[in-house]
């Protein structure tokens, strides 16, 4: 399989959503070596691995690029993809239950960690018997559902967690009298349906320069989102707040 133009812009834009996701992310986490805050270490490893849906590809164009190759095999692209996933599910969850559900934490935790077990254990299961039933591979960096729909059932209650509990956490928090507390809650009400919207439509829709263009746009605006959402940083306070 060799390059093509659009795999160069489906490549590009893929690992520029990882980049912007790591260095964001690396920020947020960076914040609890100054408060002692357990909270940014989740944080930051969910903003780390919300992408994680463009490691393999992004990867595989890399390794294609540099070796004028085929890129990745398609086990090690979905394993890429999918093993981090899960981790950024429950680490927002772990964050979302310690700020408004504490009380119901173990259960809904649990309930989170069931899911993600399940999962582990019939993804890793399909990609290592049967790897065309889990994806197949269009080129190095696109792939489409296989015939088990196992991921894509995954990725669509993934995106419904992330998406309502996102919510109801946006709205609580603009709730809040501080007009700090407010934006942080606006923008976050921005990131989620946006980022659900994005990763969701990137995942379904076949790839051409406008919608590769127009889906990782979103994402990488709902990722700017979570970002100031999480943080709020002072050059955002400056000129909203003011």
């Amino acid at each position: 399989m060799s390059l093509t133009p659009l795999d160069i812009l489906n490549g590009i834009l893929g690992l520029f959503v990882v980049i912007v996701s790591l260095i964001l992310g690396l920020i947020v986490l960076s914040k609890y070596f100054k408060n002692r805050n357990k909270n940014f270490i989740l944080l930051g490893i969910n903003l780390i691995f919300i992408a994680s849906g463009w490691y393999g590809t992004s990867t595989s164009f890399v390794v294609a690029l540099i070796n004028n190759s085929d890129g990745l095999a398609l086990e090690m692209i979905l394993l890429l993809n999918f093993i981090p996933l899960p981790i950024g599910l429950l680490c927002w969850s772990g964050f979302y239950t310690n700020i408004l559900l504490k009380e119901k934490q173990k259960l809904f935790l649990l309930i989170i960690t069931l899911i993600t077990i399940f999962f582990y254990v019939v993804f890793l299961f399909v990609v290592f018997t049967d790897v065309s039933q889990a994806a197949i591979k269009i080129s190095p960096v696109d792939t489409t559902a296989g015939g088990n729909r196992f991921l894509s059932i995954y990725i669509i209650i993934f995106i419904i967690i992330l998406l309502f509990t996102g919510i109801h956490f946006s709205l609580r928090t603009m709730k809040y009298d501080d007009v700090e507390m407010k934006t942080k809650g606006k923008f976050l009400l921005f990131a989620f349906p946006t980022f659900a919207i994005g990763g969701l439509l990137d995942s379904t829709f076949p790839s051409y320069e406008v919608t590769l263009i127009l889906f990782r746009l979103l994402l990488i605006s709902s990722i700017i989102g979570f970002y100031i959402g999480y943080l709020l940083p002072n050059w955002v306070k400056k000129r909203i707040i003011k």
